[in-house]
């Protein structure tokens, strides 16, 4: 892929909503710290995981095309050219999502003993099955998959904050239940690359894709 293949969909891709989602996401966290509040660290796990869905209400719209008419010429096929928006968008949530986690400790009570490492997949969880919404209605709405994968993704973020403690989802760190919710996340991330794979594998424009 050359250089102006690459911008030309960069140019094309939705990164508007990306980066309102992203300064939202930071200012949901940057909020209370500056209001000196003190979470306990269930309070600040939320706090934390409304930053996150915040964040990434913006990747529901990179793989819409807007410009379809323009991609269509390129001498790519049309998955590839979601793949490579999908590619170029990892790197500002991954950036995005490091910046939250070194905010979220400002939340609590005594920052040091706030832990993230076991809150990295997270994100990730929800984004592979927010693409695999929006590559299955892409197909069939003229490429705007955004109207299914935003629905998509609060219902996936708002359902596991209503499971029982047995099978709870967002557990604060450091609680009995925080490594078996981990293995959830993994599990739910897993299941979500195999169902982006299978619908980007069975993708079927109705008209005027490739």
């Amino acid at each position: 892929m050359n250089a102006d293949v690459l911008a030309t969909i960069v140019r094309t891709s939705r990164t508007g909503p990306l980066a309102c989602s992203a300064a939202l996401s930071v200012l949901v966290l940057l909020v209370p710290i500056v209001l000196g509040a003190e979470l306990d660290f269930l309070d600040a796990t939320l706090t934390l995981h409304l930053a996150m869905v915040a964040m990434l209400i913006g990747t529901a719209f990179v793989l819409d095309d807007p410009a379809q008419p323009l991609t269509e010429v390129l001498p790519y096929s049309a998955r590839y050219v979601r793949a490579v928006r999908m590619a170029l968008t990892l790197v500002p949530v991954t950036a995005c999502w490091a910046v939250l986690l070194l905010l979220a400790p400002m939340t609590v009570t005594s920052a040091a003993a706030f832990p993230r490492a076991g809150l990295v997949v997270e994100p990730y969880a929800l984004l592979a099955w927010t693409w695999a919404c929006a590559v299955f209605a892409g197909a069939r709405r003229g490429g705007r998959g955004s109207t299914l994968a935003a629905p998509a993704l609060l219902v996936l973020s708002v359902v596991p904050a209503l499971l029982p403690d047995p099978v709870a989802f967002y557990v604060s760190p450091g609680a009995p239940a925080y490594e078996e919710s981990r293995l959830r996340w993994a599990v739910l991330l897993v299941l979500g690359l195999v169902a982006l794979l299978v619908v980007v594998a069975r993708w079927r424009p109705v008209a005027g894709g490739r």
